[in-house]
Order: C-alpha cells, then sequence, then structure tokens
C-alpha cells in the first residue's frame, strides 16, 4: 500500500472516530423512566402474557408426588387452545419498592404455587439453595440453574427475593453413595414487572426495562446475620417495608451490615 493510501486511510478512520464521539457528546443517555409510567405498560404486558400462556398444571394434577416434574410454560394456541390461562391460575399481592429518586411504587405481583413444601418460608434477609429459570415475556431464556445453588437472598432483585418467602422449604434423604435426594419442597411461578426488575439496566441477556417470569424451586433455607452481631438480618433488613435495607443510624451502612 502507497503511502498516500495510508495516510488517506488513516485520515478517514481518524474523521470516522472524531464524528462517532461528537455523536455521543451531543446524545447522551436518556435518563431513565418514571417508574410510575412505565408500570402502565409492564401491567398491560404482564396480564397479556398470562391471558395468551399456560403451564403443564395436568402433570402436577396426575402426579402430584412425581418430583422430578419441572414446571413448562406454553403458548395457548393450536393443540393447546382449551388450557386454563395463566391468568385464570396465578394469585396477586401488592409488593411496594422505593427507588432511587426516593418514589415508592406499589406493584401489583402475580404469582402461581405449584406445590406449596411442607418446611419454613425463608425471609428475604435469609440464605435460599434453589434451582431456576429465567424468562423474558418472549420466552426467551436469559437463565438457568438446574443444579441447585445457594443464594443470598439481600443480594437478588427484588421480585424474585419476593417469589422465594412464598414459598417453603421441604425435606432430603442422604443416600448410600451420600446423594441428596429433596422432596415435598416448594415450586412456583412469579410474574413481575421492571420496577422489581432491573428497570432501566439492561443486565446478562435482559433488556432494560423488561417484566421478568421465573420458574423457582426451593430446597431448603437458612437464617443468617450478616454482620455477626447476634441479630439475625431478618430482624434488621427492612422493617418499614419499602423494599429498601434499612439504616436507622444514617451512617451509610444498612442495618443488617452494620456492627455498630
Amino acid at each position: 500500500m502507497s503511502s498516500n493510501c495510508k495516510s488517506n486511510l488513516f485520515f478517514l478512520l481518524f474523521l470516522y472516530f472524531l464524528i462517532a464521539w461528537g455523536c455521543k457528546k451531543n446524545n447522551p443517555p436518556e435518563p431513565p423512566r418514571d417508574p410510575s409510567v412505565q408500570i402502565i405498560t409492564d401491567q398491560k404486558d404482564l396480564k397479556d402474557y398470562l391471558k395468551t400462556h399456560f403451564y403443564n398444571y395436568e402433570d402436577f394434577q396426575e402426579d402430584p408426588q412425581n418430583f422430578d416434574l419441572t414446571i413448562k410454560i406454553d403458548t395457548i394456541m393450536g393443540d393447546n387452545s382449551n388450557k386454563i390461562p395463566l391468568i385464570e391460575q396465578v394469585q396477586s399481592k401488592k409488593v411496594k419498592f422505593r427507588h432511587n429518586d426516593n418514589q415508592v411504587i406499589d406493584y401489583d405481583y402475580y404469582y402461581l404455587i405449584t406445590r406449596k413444601g411442607n418446611g419454613q418460608s425463608p425471609h428475604i434477609a435469609d440464605s435460599a439453595y434453589v434451582a431456576y429459570r429465567g424468562q423474558l415475556l418472549n420466552r426467551s431464556q436469559f437463565d438457568l440453574r438446574q443444579t441447585p445453588i445457594w443464594l443470598d437472598l439481600t443480594s437478588v432483585i427484588k421480585g424474585f427475593k419476593e417469589g422465594i418467602s412464598l414459598l417453603n422449604t421441604g425435606d432430603f434423604k442422604v443416600n448410600e453413595d451420600n446423594t441428596i435426594d429433596f422432596f415435598d419442597y416448594g415450586q412456583g411461578l412469579f410474574f413481575f414487572p421492571s420496577g422489581l426488575g432491573y428497570f432501566s439496566n439492561p443486565s446478562g441477556g435482559i433488556p432494560e426495562y423488561s417484566p421478568l417470569v421465573f420458574e423457582v424451586s426451593l430446597y431448603t433455607s437458612k437464617q443468617t446475620d450478616h454482620d455477626g452481631d447476634g441479630i439475625l438480618s431478618r430482624d434488621e433488613y427492612d422493617k418499614d417495608g419499602d423494599g429498601i435495607p434499612d439504616d436507622s443510624d444514617q451512617d451509610g451502612t444498612p442495618d443488617y451490615l452494620d456492627k455498630t
């Protein structure tokens, strides 16, 4: 390549980056949407989804003690046209959450318990041993944990921890080969708006402002004392119920992490 060609190429590349930088400078990121406005779109999308989808409830009705069963969601169409839609099976409750702009929103949270479990319900500040699948409303999967893992519920999104607290843990037995079989544990479906998820922050295949769907199995849980002060985190985490960890002494450290 001649020196003139190289010079022209370098000039064009410099010009391209200069234009791109100028466009970026002149087009700053959009500010987050108002949660009280976004909730209207999310609720409509969630209800449309619940009206047009079903889960394999017949499998659970026919074989309730089969803990190899997993929850499966499908669209109501074709051979599935006679299935009962999720909207006729879910329950709902209000979940309060304080956003970064200090606006507190009461969200409609939808859930369906396929198996309640026979143990205890974890608190939103406990740790839980779970398997789960996360999906968008278009049924694209963004996360899957078929092998159970321990989750610190203080570190997960509000919608997920709220769902876990609706389930009960189960029992287990240790086999001769030291493997463990769980049974009588809780399983459920959770459907919630983006305000209880990642809202304006895209994350790992989840676009901004995405309502989320989770299928969850809760095997066991344990109470936690994150700061080792002798007070369980569940007694320090969120006494006012706004979804944000309490900081009663306003020292910048949440009470459940504050030994003082």
